[in-house]
């Protein structure tokens, strides 16, 4: 019995002992893990130099901090609420802008997460004034901004760089890929523009970004809907979102994009790509599909004030290249108006792809102006291998 009494008492001490054991190894762990994740880097652009004041140019300062998160293994880069004045141009590793995130130098695939984050969220407010003569939507002064204040000139050749106010730089090889994935998120992106035109300079290039993932971004002209009277006449090519290109990406995520007020192309989309509350307001062609060999799905997007809706890609455009597209769209939504200003950008398609290159099925949905839903105004042009279905 003596025996039998303590036996359990010993294994109990025995397992006490393995018990604190254990503990002391997990608060070990615990302290070890949260180390680790205070590793995890995030700066403030302000200690680059960065003024985010609207005066001085921001561009040397910025730089200076993604070449650094580049070179030290990632972070985050935070922008304070400011303006964020952009002068200098820069041209390199196969692309022009204003910021370029350098590509990682590294054998194999080893990448690094660059996330560009600003403190608030910036949108305008509902750009339906622009059904009249009258546009109050103001960007929201207390937000982050990093502002282009070159007007630049127009970029009619569609086989040369455009220029980006942020450019994800080419790694060289067959698909140029940049070992960075990129995180965007709380920040607004405004180009200049004269009176009335098109802005010349466009605005992010992700082309050959590993992967992207956004949220709650904004990007815009200086110049405000109602004044634009000659969007596309000239053959001037500008993109508001370059998304990244054919290379079978493992993963694209895009939320809250916001592109007003207007471009050539709104965003452009390759393989892999996933969205959800996509807006694109102004623009000659809202949602643009280059060649892709997987397919690319979306939840509800949305376009106002556009000529075309949804449209394959019509030239080689800043490395993504005309092609086949398989895509899936749970719901596109517009507004038909005759009355909107500018009356250039009025609707003309639907659907755009006169070479039949768009291959899979959406919903849409259409609302005429002073008169409710109405899907009698779904118009195509081409796009034969594209099943579109009416939401009533």
């Amino acid at each position: 019995m003596f025996t039998v009494s303590f036996a359990p008492v010993k294994l109990f001490s025995a397992s006490l002992i393995i018990l604190l054991l254990c503990s002391t190894a997990l608060a070990g762990s615990l302290k070890s893990f949260k180390t680790n994740v205070l590793k995890e880097q995030a700066y403030n652009v302000k200690d680059f130099g960065a003024k985010g004041d609207g005066k001085n140019d921001d561009v040397p300062a910025i730089q200076k901090a993604l070449d650094y998160l580049v070179d030290h293994g990632g972070g985050t880069l935070y922008f304070p609420n400011g303006h964020y004045r952009l002068a200098t141009i820069q041209e390199k590793y196969e692309v022009k802008a204003h910021l370029i995130i350098k590509p990682k130098v590294a054998a194999g695939r080893s990448h690094v997460m660059i996330k560009i984050v600003g403190e608030n969220a910036v949108n305008t407010a509902s750009a339906y004034a622009n059904h009249t003569t009258v546009d109050k939507s103001e960007v929201w002064v207390n937000g982050t901004v990093l502002f282009s204040d070159i007007l630049g000139e127009k970029h009619t050749d569609p086989k040369k760089e455009a220029t980006f106010l942020l450019a994800m730089g080419s790694g060289g090889g067959i698909y140029k890929l940049n070992h960075s994935l990129m995180r965007i998120q709380d920040i607004a992106f405004q180009v200049k523009a004269q009176t009335g035109k098109y802005p010349n300079l466009s605005g992010l290039n992700m082309a050959y970004a590993a992967s992207l993932y956004t949220d709650n971004v904004l990007i815009y002209s200086s110049v405000r809907s109602v004044d634009l009277t000659a969007p596309t006449d000239d053959g001037h090519y500008s993109a508001g979102l370059v998304a990244p290109r054919l290379w079978c990406n493992p993963e694209q995520d895009f939320r809250n994009i916001y592109v007003k007020t207007a471009f050539r192309y709104g965003m452009i989309f390759s393989e892999h790509a996933n969205g959800n509350n996509l807006s694109v307001w102004n623009c000659d062609q809202a949602f643009v599909f280059s060649k892709m060999d997987h397919s690319s799905w979306f939840g509800r997007i949305h376009a106002q004030n556009c000529k075309n809706i949804i449209n394959s890609l019509e030239v080689d455009f800043s490395g993504h290249v005309v092609g086949t597209s398989f895509i899936k769209i749970e719901q596109v939504g517009i507004e038909v108006n005759s009355g909107q200003i500018p009356l250039s950008f009025n609707y003309s398609n639907f659907i755009l792809d006169p070479e039949n290159r768009l291959f899979g099925k959406l919903d849409y949905h259409l609302v005429k102006s002073n008169v409710g839903a109405d899907n009698s105004y779904f118009k195509k042009n081409g796009g034969l291998h594209i099943k579109a279905s009416p939401s009533f």
